[in-house]
Parts: structure tokens; C-alpha cells; sequence
């Protein structure tokens, strides 16, 4: 029979196990979203251009704490997701400009969607999730 140590868990090990479970826990359905007011995203609508071109988006995220951190998802007309990014309260201001890399030949035009999901903390183990509504921009054929 294995012994069992009476020893209490450390701090630290103890947070990572909580970050990793949390990190593994699955994500609900996106109908079962709710969008939250803790920030927001956008771009203009341009011209797809033949290559790979940079097309620029801004974002602001405002949730109720100073601990903060945000993953911006790209998606195009069909559903497919083209590219990611993610801002942190340590290394990125709560309001600015980004760009993605976008290629002619990997998408189509039409209506695209930026999606952006916002975790906040309070404390080490009060986390907090949630997506603000989407923004949409259009890429279109050049006339």
C-alpha cells in the first residue's frame, strides 16, 4: 500500500494544477456564449488584395479588474478560422491596433468576424471568461 504524506500542497504547485484544469476544461457550445461588456473590436471595410497583405483591426478591452488578458480570433465568410492573437495587461496597452497577415489565395471575400474572449482575475482563484460580441468587416473583390 502506497504511503501517504501528511505534508500540505505548495502554493504554487497548487495554482498551476487550478490553471491547468481550467486550461483543459472544455469550452461551451458558441450558441451558449454570452457576450460581456468588457471590451470590444473592429476593422474597416477594404478591398481584398491578391497576395498577402497586412489588414489592420483595433481592440479595447475593459474588464472590471487590472489583471486582465484577451484572445482576438479571426474568422472568414465560410467559418474558417484564419489567424489568432492575444493581448496581456503586462505587455499590451487595453486599447490599440493590430494587424493580421491575410492571403488572397487561403480565403474569400465577403463578411468577416472578429471574435474576442476576455479573462479577468481577481484573485489566484477567482477567474473570470467571457466573449464580447463579435464585430464584422468586409473584405471585397476589387472593382
Amino acid at each position: 500500500m502506497p504511503r501517504r504524506s501528511s505534508r500540505p500542497i505548495p502554493a504554487a504547485l497548487a495554482a498551476a494544477a487550478l490553471t491547468l484544469g481550467a486550461a483543459l476544461a472544455p469550452t461551451p457550445p458558441a450558441a451558449a456564449y454570452e457576450h460581456r461588456d468588457w471590451g470590444s473590436t473592429g476593422a474597416p471595410d477594404r478591398p481584398l488584395r491578391s497576395g498577402c497583405h497586412g489588414y489592420n483591426y483595433h481592440y479595447v478591452v475593459d474588464p472590471p479588474s487590472d489583471d486582465w488578458a484577451a484572445e482576438i480570433f479571426l474568422v472568414d465568410p465560410r467559418g474558417v478560422k484564419l489567424a489568432s492573437g492575444a493581448i496581456d495587461v503586462d505587455s499590451d496597452p487595453a486599447r490599440g491596433q493590430r494587424s493580421w497577415t491575410i492571403c488572397r489565395p487561403s480565403t474569400v471575400p465577403g463578411r468577416f468576424t472578429i471574435k474576442m474572449r476576455v479573462t479577468w482575475q481577481t484573485s489566484i482563484t477567482e477567474i473570470h471568461k467571457g466573449w464580447v460580441e463579435p464585430s464584422h468587416f468586409r473584405l471585397y473583390r476589387k472593382r
